[in-house]
């Protein structure tokens, strides 16, 4: 019958189908029949038969040869291959979508239907069998698709699923939330290879051009079309490792920088907030690598100047602080000190006080990793407040006492943030981290309380002065080589804060005792060999003077 379909007139074409098609129908009650059914699969010259009939037969024998095929897709899978790894026939399909006769269409909708039904369970045995191959329980043996033995795996068979998804008369009956969720499960196992290289620098940096052409494109798209936590998970860790690998790793090429700042505005960038709102522990890795990014220059931080983006940013503050992590203070302290960063934004977001509970909360808790960054971003903050005189570029040193006050540097307040006054009640702690045995944390702390005195005076005032007894522990210390610079800036402090008292006419509760131990201390300090640190001394006596007059 075979022969006939190939060499036979019309009407003999006919019955062949009819008779092979009731065949196969009957195969399950039919003894021996798959022994004559493989003498099909060994005939050369039956697909090449069947598929210009398809093509170019009448509507009932087209009609006929779709309903053939699916049944001998639906008998084995072994036949998938040789039709829908078949360009020609695949095209064929398509154009019949487009013909009007009934009975055409009704054999194509379930040719359709049959070939499509074969695809969930083609991904669960591909899937599973790669597993077993990783796992060592089977091994990886191809025979020909010609073969009498059936193949040991299903592998094989994957170019038909490709196939089959990438044809418009199958992907709408393929493509279902089922086999969705397998090639979520399938994108997953075939992920977890490149999770075993993704650390090795040494095997990803002889293939640069592989994973910037091709992988890390790919993440993205598999990340953003993944609805399996894991696998998205699993997509973001690779794509961060590689990316720290790169990082850390000067291009010699300046087109290699350039595709990988495409991949990271283009691909990354985009999808951010959408990580940041997954489950744990993606936000954390998108976070570390966004920050990484901006400090290596791959992303302006421009890019990201919106203030829902901002806001999100600066959200964690809102939370539970013990969940934070450093790298959502970094972030934040990367926007609050770029230059391009407008200080009415940051007023929007209303979070100094926010800030000031998480250095408190940091330092109680004595999160070392934490306190640099946070201080940095109370620096940040406090820079965007502190009134600017043109012509005045800003300088660590401190500069309370040398003709600087607050009519002279009036300002616009609209242009600074409007509750950094909130600071004002964490002098406490950046008093007792200005006196911390880590130079870099106590030269930023110190920095910050210069700082506070010109964004909110009175404040900062405030909390100076009810806490003399730590200002004058750190001015004590002066002679077990504390830095020049920080006991400069205590002294500054101390004098202006005085004269802020004065001048204003504050009330607060300030014991005189302290204020004679301070001066006594000061007082050594008039015979400095710095000259620097002996004429602010002088200043400050004077100052401590009219201040113990007063109280």
């Amino acid at each position: 019958m075979a022969p006939a379909l190939v060499k036979g007139s019309a009407r003999e074409q006919q019955i062949s189908l009819n008779l092979l098609s009731m065949t196969m129908l009957g195969s399950h009650i039919l003894t021996n029949i798959g022994r004559y059914l493989l003498q099909l699969v060994e005939d050369k010259n039956l697909v090449p038969g069947l598929v210009p009939l398809i093509e170019q037969g009448s509507e009932v024998l087209r009609g006929k040869a779709l309903v053939f095929v699916a049944l001998l897709c639906k008998n084995g899978k072994r036949w998938l291959p040789h039709f829908f790894c078949n360009a020609r026939l695949l095209s064929i399909l398509d154009r019949l979508a487009k013909e009007k006769d009934s009975y055409l269409q009704q054999c194509l909708d379930s040719f359709v239907h049959v070939v499509a039904s074969t695809v969930p369970g083609l991904l669960d045995n591909i899937t599973g069998d790669i597993q077993q191959m990783v796992g060592g329980t089977r091994h990886g043996h191809f025979s020909a698709l010609t073969s009498r033995v059936a193949p040991k795996t299903n592998i094989h068979l994957f170019p038909v699923v490709l196939h089959l998804l990438g044809s418009s008369s199958f992907k709408n009956k393929v493509v279902t939330h089922q086999v969705l969720q397998q090639l979520a499960n399938l994108i997953q196992v075939v992920e977890t290879p490149f999770q075993s290289v993704a650390e090795e620098a040494s095997l990803i940096l002889p293939s640069l051009d592989v994973f910037i052409s091709g992988i890390l494109r790919s993440l993205t798209v598999l990340y953003r079309g993944n609805k399996d936590g894991d696998a998205r998970c699993l997509c973001l860790k690779i794509l961060f490792d590689v990316m720290v690998i790169f990082l850390n790793e000067p291009f010699v090429h300046e087109q290699k920088s350039e595709d990988l700042k495409l991949i990271s505005n283009s691909h990354f960038l985009p999808l951010y907030p959408t990580l940041i709102d997954d489950e744990d522990p993606i936000p954390m890795y998108a976070q570390k690598l966004l920050v990484m990014l901006i400090e290596f220059g791959y992303i302006k931080i421009p890019d990201i100047l919106d203030l829902k983006m901002v806001s999100r940013c600066f959200e964690f503050l809102l939370g539970d602080l013990s969940s934070a992590n450093v790298n959502n203070v970094k972030l934040c302290l990367a926007l609050a000190s770029a230059p391009e960063m407008d200080s009415k934004l940051l007023s929007q977001l209303k979070v100094v006080r926010k800030i000031g509970n998480l250095l408190e909360f940091v330092y109680a808790k004595d999160m070392e990793d934490f306190l640099e960054p946070t201080l940095s971003l109370w620096r940040a903050f406090l820079l965007q407040s502190v009134p600017s005189r043109k012509g005045i570029v800003y300088t660590k040193e401190p500069v309370l006492l040398d003709g600087y006050s607050e009519a002279s540097s009036a300002v616009d307040q609209q242009q600074c943030i409007r509750d950094i006054i909130d600071f004002g009640s964490n002098v406490g702690v950046l008093l007792e981290l200005s006196g911390s045995s880590e130079a870099n944390v106590a030269d930023i702390a110190s920095e910050c309380v210069v700082l506070l005195f010109k964004a909110a005076p009175r404040e900062a005032t405030t909390g100076f002065l009810t806490n003399l007894p730590k200002v004058g522990a750190i001015i004590e210390s002066w002679h077990k080589g504390i830095s020049h610079l920080l006991l400069q800036r205590m002294l500054h402090a101390l004098g202006y804060s005085c004269r802020q008292y004065l001048s204003h006419a504050m009330i607060l509760s300030i014991s005189a005792l302290e204020i004679t131990r301070i001066e006594a201390i000061v007082s050594e300090l008039k015979g400095s060999s710095i000259p620097s640190l002996a004429d602010v001394a002088s200043l400050v006596g004077l100052e401590l003077q009219r201040l113990r007059r007063c109280i």
